[in-house]
């Protein structure tokens, strides 16, 4: 059995959970990954059952961690955890959860969003929150469960979100970092760094539900005697503040330089750009970067790496039988139909609001759009449609930031969904720019280990990061596809405004 210090990351994600064992080297030692489903309660309304999708992966990730990597856990000097956010997990003074999680997908307080506004003017929402009025947030999900589950309401201890409900059952601390925290609008003072009374007052929300606020790298509490017995975790180990899931993935390719940008292919995908000041303009998502005095403004596309995800569950059977039989990843087989298809799939073009969307145009009653079809259309256009998409909402994120004067040196590739070459240079084809990509990367996991080794000090600053990794692949525009990837960005552009009437008169109807 080796005897030496090792460090522990986590990510409990939208559709599975991740994590890692490294070295003080930065070595992956080991890692693992166990799939979980949400629950579409019915459109627009997304859940997860906390216990087995967040608890329940945790112990799984970190008993096969151990056991494979053939450690001792004792010498697990830190453990860090991110996932999925923003997210409502209400617990009940003994920790159990009251009900379900409402994760970041769900839109379902529409509602709550234009009642706040009418408790407080939208302008002063926007400058004390950093951040737009909609459901995607975690506060307005919170004024949801109040005015609508008055009795479970009145049992909750805290109101915590996915990865701090395992840090809670862990520590038994209640705590938040303040990136998970700036996505607790309306509650949260972006600029002061503090919860909101004065808005909790005027919302009529009980402020004391709303958990302590920590500095991402610090340790919050310790793993207790009852968590090391579930999990094999030594009790005492120190459990270290990280953020969402996203920002962790930024970090662990190396993203540290104002100016520096990383696209998260996951199961949402997430552009961020590092700034040295907080930037207030609700088109993009505004939150704390780990690194102090660093701010990170994020484009988030709701379905992504979700979208490519549904057509294998629906389309793609075949590649599915075959991954079983062969061990030959599904996605790896799409890709190899969808490499024959040309640029712009003859005429395809994808609107990715299979969820609605977040930013830049904040409408959980958008719709998916697959516009073009022909009888010479075949499965494998419509799958290389769908990839394309993200690209044109990558680009269109880009182009916003650039019209408010945003600068960026470089953009990172992150994530499960990166391992696609085609879907790498589609992307940069679209966008007109090269992509770095480490291959082999962790992901978030990773991230969360290397914060966990700041927050215990074995590491001694965050550049130390550039040490463990490699920028290994660098992706370059082919100009003759951008040039026609622009026209249909246009269309693109287009079918947005072309059908919003029609697509809000649907999720009307379909109450």
């Amino acid at each position: 059995m080796v005897s030496k210090e090792f460090l522990l990351g986590v990510d409990i994600g939208t559709l599975g959970s991740k994590g890692v064992i490294i070295d003080l080297e930065g070595r992956v030692i080991k890692e693992h990954f166990v799939e979980h489903g949400i629950n579409i309660i019915k459109p627009g309304w997304v859940e997860q059952d906390p216990d087995p999708c967040y608890w329940g992966d945790f112990k799984k990730i970190v008993s096969y961690l151990i056991n494979h990597a053939r450690i001792d856990s004792g010498n697990i000097i830190g453990v860090g955890i991110s996932s999925l956010s923003p997210d409502v997990v209400a617990i009940d003074e003994k920790g159990d959860p009251i009900r379900p999680a409402i994760i970041y997908m769900d839109r379902r307080a529409e509602e709550e969003c234009r009642w706040a506004t009418q408790i407080i003017e939208k302008e002063k929402l926007h400058q004390i929150t950093g951040n737009a009025i909609d459901s995607y947030f975690a506060g307005y999900k919170m004024l949801w469960y109040k005015r609508n589950e008055p009795e479970n309401y009145k049992r909750t201890y805290k109101i915590l979100n996915v990865c701090k409900y395992v840090v809670f059952k862990l520590t038994e601390i209640p705590s938040i970092d303040l990136s998970n925290a700036a996505l607790c609008a309306p509650f949260f003072d972006y600029l002061g760094k503090q919860w909101s009374k004065d808005i909790c007052n005027r919302l009529e929300f009980d402020f004391e539900l709303l958990p302590d606020l920590y500095d991402m790298g610090t340790i919050i509490g310790k793993v207790s005697q009852k968590a090391s017995k579930e999990t094999g975790l030594a009790a005492g180990t120190p459990v270290i503040s990280c953020a969402a899931d996203a920002i962790m993935s930024f970090l662990s390719v190396g993203g540290l330089n104002v100016g520096d940008s990383i696209f998260m292919y996951g199961t949402t995908g997430c552009w961020g750009l590092i700034t040295d000041t907080p930037i207030i303009d609700p088109r993009f998502i505004n939150t704390y970067y780990p690194i102090p005095n660093t701010y990170v403004s994020v484009g988030g596309i709701v379905a992504a790496g979700a979208i490519i995800r549904w057509f294998r569950d629906n389309f793609g059977q075949m590649e599915k039988e075959f991954q079983t039989s062969t061990d030959i990843d599904a996605y790896k087989l799409l890709d190899l139909e969808a490499e024959k298809v040309p640029p712009g799939c003859d005429g395809l073009v994808v609107l990715p609001y299979f969820m609605g969307e977040r930013t830049p145009i904040w409408d959980a009653n958008a719709r998916g759009i697959i516009f073009g079809l022909t009888l010479h259309h075949t499965r494998s256009h419509i799958y290389r449609a769908l990839l394309e998409a993200i690209g044109y909402a990558l680009r269109h994120h880009i182009e916003v930031a650039s019209s408010i004067g945003l600068k960026f040196n470089r953009i990172i590739a992150v994530d499960g969904g990166a391992k696609s070459r085609l879907w790498r240079q589609i992307v940069t084809d679209i966008i007109n720019m090269p992509q770095e990509y480490v291959s082999g990367s962790s992901g978030a996991p990773f991230g969360d280990a290397f914060l966990a080794g700041i927050g215990v000090k074995a590491f001694k600053d965050y550049k130390d990061i550039i040490n463990f990794i490699k920028i290994d692949e660098v992706t370059n525009p082919n100009s003759e596809n951008n040039k026609l990837y622009s026209q249909l960005y246009q269309v693109y552009l287009r079918l947005y405004n072309a059908t919003k009437e029609d697509a809000h008169y649907i999720s009307k109807l379909l109450g």
